[in-house]
């Protein structure tokens, strides 16, 4: 059997985090991409128009994201034991699940795209060319929220490198073709948000095909048959939804508290939403180490409590973490030292630029609570307690980043800058509460649904 502890732990996490990174990192240069690109065509209606059509996708890759968790916890928990059948029956019912979910909402949503923009604050510009431009990328969404949760099963296995080489190729073709079709260079029609939409819905889609296919041909540790994806296990799909619950309840309230942040920043005007969206775009980059240690995390974990070592799982969170503090502290010096020429390459106005400036120095304030409540929260979803990281966010959204950013950037006029002092204090208040639940160690206890 594949084991994650046959070499030195810390080699273990770097395996499986480094690729992670690289993965999540080309992730979500697909939609930084599309923020550059736009920017470039000096449209703040466009610009504001992908950013609140990214806020929708984000809250839907959130969801999805919740089962490629849970798969990812089962999975690992099946391998470590040894239990590799077990494995594969859980991997298959996860992306099973994943293109009944992608399907049913991807036919709900596309008729209410428009009515979502206005709702979000954006004027009849924002809402004209945001309309088309998410349409086309939500209709992709078939293939797109399968290969989270294929990504999701890999990881459980121990192969982090898959889902990265997959997101490679899937991020160079949507580089490639949305710049032709933004720009139109040559005898090609520039077809501007729209070309930017249609170029990050066919690289959506073929990173879903890579992803499932390398499960069904045998590219990876696990290797799945294409008979198990159309077999319904009833009990395999419970003890996914039970796991994926809380993960995806505590997702759903994140996300819905930052449709309801994004709309208080569309208050400010749309060039503090646009500059808005260019920090965003940045600080998602910075999420990137948080996000691999918390894979790893959950890997490590899992594996090694279905081996029945808690001691070990113990011992792989805290020097996670570690890695955390030392990576996400080195971002923060890049975001004080850097952030005006980091946003001037989005090329957008002079007093864009320097709002998104600002923000993103601010933002450095932010890395090292939002790294900590990350990679626990990953473990401890490794370990199947998935309902301490819900009431931590529970409590983030309604006492910290909602009441807190009304208060600073609305009722203070603090503007921009008061909305990211907002988001800075609200990590940090999480990162703190998680911990003294961590030292509790109830985690460790948690029992993985039946």
């Amino acid at each position: 059997m594949t084991t994650l502890f046959s070499a030195s732990l810390d080699r273990s996490i770097l395996k499986l985090a480094l690729p992670a990174v690289v993965e999540n990192l080309l992730q979500t240069v697909v939609f930084f991409s599309d923020t550059l690109m736009i920017g470039w065509l000096k449209d703040p209606a466009a610009l504001a128009a992908v950013g609140l059509a990214g806020t929708l996708m984000y809250l839907l890759t959130t969801l999805f994201g919740a089962l490629a968790v849970a798969a990812t916890a089962l999975v690992a928990q099946a391998w470590g034991a040894d239990r590799r059948a077990d494995a594969g029956r859980v991997g298959a019912q996860a992306i099973l699940l994943s293109l009944l979910f992608s399907a049913g909402i991807t036919l709900l949503l596309i008729p209410a795209i428009p009515g979502y923009l206005r709702l979000m604050g954006g004027d009849p510009q924002v809402v004209a060319q945001g309309t088309g431009y998410l349409q086309v990328v939500l209709g992709a969404s078939v293939f797109s929220f399968p290969m989270m949760v294929a990504n999701g099963v890999m990881r459980g296995a121990g192969d982090t490198r898959t889902p990265m080489w997959n997101t490679l190729v899937m991020n160079s073709w949507n580089i490639l073709a949305s710049y032709l079709l933004i720009f139109g260079p040559g005898p090609l029609p520039g077809l501007a948000l729209l070309g930017a939409g249609i170029g990050t819905a066919t690289a959506r889609t073929l990173g879903g095909f890579l992803a499932v296919g390398a499960l069904l041909t045998g590219r990876t540790y696990l290797h799945l048959d294409w008979r198990q994806l159309g077999r319904w296990q009833q009990a395999i799909s419970r003890r996914i939804l039970a796991l994926a619950l809380p993960s995806a309840v505590e997702a759903g309230v994140a996300q819905f508290g930052f449709l309801l942040f994004t709309r208080m920043v569309a208050s400010l005007g749309t060039l503090a939403l646009a500059a808005h969206q260019i920090a965003l775009r940045v600080e998602s980059l910075s999420y990137m180490p948080s996000w691999g240690l918390a894979v790893a995390a959950t890997t490590l974990v899992g594996q090694a409590l279905g081996a029945g070592d808690p001691g070990l799982a113990r011992k792989a969170l805290r020097r996670t973490l570690l890695f955390g503090l030392i990576f996400n502290g080195l971002l923060g010096l890049v975001f004080l030292l850097f952030a005006r020429p980091i946003v001037q390459i989005f090329g957008s106005t002079q007093d864009v630029l320097s709002l998104a400036a600002l923000a993103l120095t601010i933002a450095a304030a932010e890395l090292p609570g939002l790294g900590f409540e990350m990679i626990i929260a990953g473990g401890m979803r490794g370990a199947g307690d998935t309902r301490t990281p819900l009431l931590v966010t529970l409590v983030g959204v309604l006492l910290f980043r909602l009441s807190l950013v009304y208060l600073l950037a609305i009722v203070l006029e603090w503007g921009l800058a008061g909305v990211w002092w907002g988001t800075a204090m609200d990590w940090t208040g999480r990162s703190l509460l998680l911990w003294w639940l961590f030292r509790r160690q109830a985690w460790q206890r948690a029992p993985v649904p039946e």
